[in-house]
């Protein structure tokens, strides 16, 4: 072995946590996660539909935001491991491009405090929303430098935070924009700590000769992996619009629960990934990129092909019922529990392999970001069509089944670049 390799395996186990590390940085995670749905749920009959709706609506309608921050919290676990020589100048970049969404909400929310009403409302839900991520981030910068610690202790703390808030507006004393305001204080609070605890934050880095191209090269990876978590969230966004717009309220619930179970399954997924990537970043790093890619070629291969098989068959079994029974036929799939819990299995699996296939791709050079990110989006437009077509006729099933038909778009096209880039690499006579 040489010392290269020996160096990169010993980076590798240093920027990988430990087992019980890791199940307390779950946990704390976890349980800020956990506080957070089980509120809203309590809080519902207190407040009513009248107001638990603009609230739910003001929250929902920015999700899309956790995600973008937390593209930078992505860029940050794989560049901050391979350039340490710059981690100081990447840092402050990282968390400012983190914060400037955040800030600009926060300007607004401030402008439109004295309005009230949902003109004051939405941009208080566009500060929560930015802050989520903002405070991964943070977060995931003292995981990176050895504190896995102070990320545990934030998100205990907001936790009860959440608790103390949830027991005043239980008792009456809170209306759904005071909460909002309260949840909103305590996580820029906790962000704020977070940054102060960052000693690259609390100086100034010293100028580098190339900090323009740096510059540039950051904010593409941001734009690219945060576009990229926009679109793989899109879809479901779409779904409860389509579902709405064409179901029931029993449609609607149902696939309400069905999004509940999967983003759990989803979120913890990410993040053991999440955990992973400094050391998977630093050992896929150069040649070993190759290794990397070949790996994710190889588990989308299989993934597409027993993916595509599933869905064949389901889609199958649909058409020939609907020939020979016609729509009650239909109508008795989209009733099944049976086969909502075979799409639900098919899809958890699927979105597995394709986070996998994704989180190796965007470990190894910046060539495959761009790759990912149309994947994505392409994934959305599959989602989004099939949605359209499915939903009305099988209602949560195909709402399920329309998000195994994105995973599906975003597998085959990461498959053909993979074997185009295969072709093109292989060496010619």
């Amino acid at each position: 072995m040489t010392a290269t390799a020996t160096g990169t395996t010993t980076a590798v186990r240093a920027l990988t946590p430990r087992l019980r590390v890791a199940v307390r940085i779950i946990a704390g995670r976890g349980l800020a996660r956990a506080c957070m749905q089980v509120s809203m749920l309590a809080l519902l009959p207190v407040w009513g539909a009248e107001q638990f709706g603009p609230y739910v609506a003001a929250t929902g309608a920015f999700n899309w935001l956790t995600a973008l921050v937390q593209g930078t919290e992505k860029a940050a676990l794989t560049g901050l491991p391979r350039a340490p020589v710059l981690a100081h100048q990447l840092t402050r970049m990282l968390v400012g491009r983190a914060a400037a969404p955040v800030a600009v909400a926060a300007v607004l929310a401030v402008a439109l405090l004295p309005v009230g009403g949902a003109w004051a409302l939405y941009p208080a839900a566009a500060v929560y929303a930015g802050s989520q991520g903002l405070m991964s981030v943070l977060a995931s910068l003292h995981r990176i430098d050895g504190h896995a610690g102070r990320e545990t202790t934030a998100y205990v703390v907001f936790a009860m935070w959440v608790i103390i808030l949830a027991g005043f507006a239980f008792a009456g004393a809170l209306h759904p924009y005071q909460y909002l305001l309260g949840l909103v204080t305590g996580q820029l609070v906790v962000c704020a700590v977070l940054a102060l605890a960052v000693p690259r934050l609390r100086s100034r880095p010293a100028r580098v000769r190339a900090g323009r191209v740096l510059r540039r090269r950051v904010d593409r990876r941001v734009f690219l992996l945060g576009i990229s978590e926009v679109a793989s969230t899109a879809g479901v966004a779409v779904l409860y619009v389509v579902i709405a717009s064409t179901g029931t309220p029993a449609d609607a619930a149902t696939v309400y629960v069905v999004m509940v179970i999967s983003s759990v399954f989803g979120s913890l997924s990410v993040l053991v990934l999440r955990l992973l990537q400094p050391g998977t970043s630093m050992r896929l790093r150069g040649t070993g990129g190759r290794s990397g890619r070949q790996r994710a070629a190889a588990i989308n291969a299989w993934a597409t092909a027993l993916a595509g098989i599933a869905l064949a068959v389901g889609l199958a079994v649909v058409v020939f019922a609907a020939a020979v029974g016609g729509a009650g036929a239909v109508a008795a799939i989209a009733a099944s529990t049976l086969a909502l819990g075979l799409a639900i299995a098919v899809e958890m699996v699927l979105f597995c392999v394709v986070l996998y296939t994704i989180f190796l791709l965007e470990n190894t050079n910046g060539v495959a970001l761009r790759l990912t990110s149309t994947a994505a989006w392409v994934g959305l437009a599959a989602t989004t069509v099939s949605g359209l077509v499915l939903v009305p006729a099988l209602h949560a099933v195909g709402a399920v089944v329309a998000m195994v038909v994105g995973l599906v778009g975003r597998s085959v096209l990461i498959r053909l670049w993979l074997r185009r880039e295969a072709g093109a690499a292989a060496p010619r006579p």
